[in-house]
């Protein structure tokens, strides 16, 4: 479905696995939480987001009255919006630029408000069965044996700590010298520009939870959690890396991120912790913590190391290096992250 009415429907990227020919009617939206449904909206007045990523990951502008194809979801975003997934009304709201949708129910105080959608309802296929993201997801197309690939996690203090960079960074560093890399972003709300990043950055492959067919992964239960690291892990296993390296979003005390950092199987997979902050009391109770779940923490890096001040903070407190961006790049951590017995 291209068309609703003489309007071009604007396919944001969150829908990038949909096979659109699927999409044969429209059916009414569901009072019900309903995460993973694949709607029509349009657009009424234009807030926070005046344009979206498209399935290829350009920019497109968003005009009043355009319509556009998301996907229902919840969005835990302390620095922006909080939403769930459901269509009480016949109005809700554009809570990412991937085109994730939902009804607000709280926001960040400097937040701007969302930009506003009237439901049109949900695409179906030609039986009227409502479709889902999780029907178009990738599944692992087999049980490997490969060998085990070095694994570096980078987490965080918060949104906008500068994990993805610092990820982008680690994959530089070792795609630059003829590692094979792949990465993936566990955790998160959909976004086209952190995969293009790592992408850029020489991963031979990039996957994220869209991947596997979730818009969003707030409110999954521990155990969607582990499945679907699981399956992401698999995926990038049939590229044969050397090294994987993983982002999980937000903060570690955030729901998803200490479910997923609580469970021993996947902390058994994790060689080395990337902790990333903007600033040094945030990089002592992170490092501690992370300690105490126990995993070895390599380095600390984000917005805390743009200062040489707050780096030395970091070291005296943590007793842990502090990276800037340019050391990644020069390869101070290859010690970490190839050590003697790997390399």
């Amino acid at each position: 479905m291209d068309y609703y009415g003489n309007l071009k429907i604007k396919w944001t990227y969150v829908t990038h696995r949909v096979d659109r020919s699927a999409a044969r009617v429209l059916v009414p939206m569901s009072r019900e939480a309903d995460p993973g449904r694949i709607v029509l909206g349009r657009v009424t007045t234009l807030g926070k987001h005046k344009d979206v990523e498209g399935i290829d990951g350009r920019r497109v502008i968003l005009f009043p009255r355009d319509v556009i194809a998301g996907v229902l979801a919840y969005r835990y975003a302390t620095d922006q919006y909080e939403g769930h997934p459901i269509a009480s009304v016949t109005t809700g709201h554009l809570l990412s630029i991937c085109g994730v949708c939902a009804t607000v129910m709280s926001k960040n105080e400097k937040m701007l408000d969302p930009t506003g959608l009237e439901w049109i309802g949900m695409l179906a296929d030609e039986t009227g069965e409502a479709l889902s993201l999780r029907r178009f997801g990738l599944r692992p197309r087999r049980a490997l044996t490969a060998p085990r690939a070095r694994t570096v996690l980078v987490v965080g203090a918060s949104m906008n700590a500068g994990k993805t960079t610092t990820a982008s960074q680690v994959i530089r560093s070792l795609s630059g010298r003829g590692r094979r890399v792949v990465a993936a972003k566990i955790t998160g709300t959909a976004c086209r520009k952190d995969i293009g990043m790592m992408e850029d950055a020489g991963a031979l492959r990039v996957l994220d939870f869209t991947s596997s067919g979730h818009p969003s992964t707030a409110n999954l239960t521990a155990r969607d959690l582990m499945a679907l690291a699981s399956d992401l892990r698999d995926m990038l296993l049939e590229e044969q890396p050397e090294f994987i390296v993983y982002e999980i979003a937000d903060g570690i005390f955030q729901r998803e991120t200490r479910l997923l950092l609580g469970e021993r199987s996947f902390r058994d997979t994790i060689d080395v912790v990337l902790y990333a902050a903007p600033e040094s009391p945030s990089c002592e109770s992170g490092v501690r913590s992370l300690r105490e779940w126990g995993y070895m923490v390599g380095a600390v890096s984000g917005f805390v190391a743009n200062s040489r001040l707050g780096m030395e903070e970091v070291r005296q407190a943590t007793g842990v290096p502090c990276l800037n961006g340019e050391m990644i790049l020069s390869g101070a951590l290859n010690d970490v992250l190839t050590p003697a017995s790997v390399a």
